[in-house]
């Protein structure tokens, strides 16, 4: 009887059930929990699109904010939303989420605080410092200034520069 044999072999072996308190082992590619810089971001919402499981949502619901809100227990960890963010304000460490528990726990959220556009006065997230040279590649003052304008005032900016340089500077004038 064959049944008899498995049963006396599982109750002769050790116990294989993980006590509560212990994690269960991680694969070595494991992406872990989303971390964001909120200083970096720039509110352009690209980790949400990409985010299949919308564990990645943003709240524009409070005055001169916008929030940008992370649910750990909605995530399958698959990296994307790292992976596209243009300013790369999101990372991850392998930091494994806390099992069980209060489901509060598991939530994130960070505020982004707009700014006014220089130039036509709109509400807007400004470009940060640190990547402002590689979006626009100027100058460190034209970067600097480029990056307080919205993107209707940066195309005409854009624009205003491939003029001046078409018909030089002396011919507008």
């Amino acid at each position: 009887m064959k049944i008899f044999d498995i049963i006396r072999r599982n109750m002769a072996s050790a116990s294989r059930t993980l006590a509560p308190g212990d994690l269960p082992p991680r694969p070595e590619p494991f992406r872990g929990l989303i971390e964001q810089d909120a200083s970096l971001c720039t509110g352009c919402q690209t980790c949400s699109y990409v985010c299949s499981p919308k564990a990645i949502t943003f709240d524009e619901g409070k005055e001169a904010v916008l929030t940008w809100e992370y649910f750990a227990g909605q995530c399958t960890f698959c990296g994307l939303c790292v992976m596209y963010c243009p300013t790369g304000a999101l990372g991850n460490r392998g930091t494994l989420p806390q099992v069980g528990g209060d489901k509060d726990a598991l939530k994130t959220a960070h505020d982004i605080p707009y700014e006014s556009c220089t130039r036509c006065g709109i509400s807007i997230i400004p470009v940060p410092p640190s990547v402002a040279g590689r979006f626009f590649g100027d100058t460190p003052e034209k970067a600097e200034e480029l990056r307080h304008l919205c993107e209707d005032c940066r195309r005409h900016a854009a624009s205003q520069k491939i003029r001046d340089a078409f018909l030089g500077k002396e011919a507008q004038q």
